[in-house]
């Protein structure tokens, strides 16, 4: 199974406070300046590995893929794939915000209501986790405990 995060609002703070995780390279993330993520993220992946799941970034944002994949690393945190905005816009098969099916992503955790009812248009899986819902991380390993691509 492949897996998705979108990131403002949903791992990075984007205008909402929610706790964050505590960087596993604290020195190099001071130094770099970097973005933190989501507390709940680490365990998250790495139950998600444990079952064999790929984890991804899907984002409408311009980051790199590369800083993307730096902010990851600076948690301890491998990506398997990055869509943003410039991938999205060179590959993505239908005209929609995001299109997960594109890079054969099984499901995309996403802050967006938008996005949501666009993948119920579209055919494709969001699960919807807000900034502030601070038991997001349950919601969604109890959502990829129910599917059943492993």
């Amino acid at each position: 199974m492949r897996l998705a995060f979108d990131l403002d609002n949903t791992l990075i703070r984007c205008g909402h406070d929610f706790p964050l995780a505590m960087s596993q390279r604290r020195i190099l993330a001071r130094l770099l300046g970097n973005e933190q993520l989501r507390e709940g993220i680490q365990e998250l992946v790495k139950h998600s590995r444990q079952h064999g799941w790929e984890v991804w970034v899907y984002t409408t944002s311009y980051r790199s893929a590369w800083r993307i994949r730096r902010l990851f690393w600076l948690h301890g945190i491998r990506l398997d794939g990055v869509v943003n905005q410039q991938r999205h816009d060179r590959e993505a098969r239908a005209r929609c915000t995001k299109h997960p099916p594109s890079f054969g992503i099984d499901l995309l955790i996403d802050d967006s209501e938008g996005v949501r009812i666009e993948g119920e248009r579209h055919g494709f899986r969001v699960l919807v986790v807000r900034p502030e819902d601070g038991q997001w991380a349950q919601k969604v390993q109890a959502a990829l405990e129910s599917c059943h691509i492993r």
